[in-house]
């Protein structure tokens, strides 16, 4: 799901990903909505048995 400002310019975007092996990855990415950069991303794996994992990055993202 992408979130555009008023000005139509992408300002944030939430994926979710279900693996074959029982995964479940979410990033929720936050741009720059006047350069278009991505200005941080947090990704949440959760695997098949419920454990949570998570990774935070700013001025980037590791994932698309």
């Amino acid at each position: 799901m992408k979130t555009f400002d008023s000005q139509n310019r992408l300002i944030g975007e939430i994926t979710t990903i279900f693996t074959a092996d029982g995964k479940v990855i979410t990033t929720n990415t936050v741009y720059n909505p006047t350069s278009g950069q991505a200005i941080s991303q947090h990704i949440s794996v959760r695997n098949s048995q419920g454990k949570i994992t998570t990774k935070n990055t700013f001025g980037g993202k590791l994932l698309p």
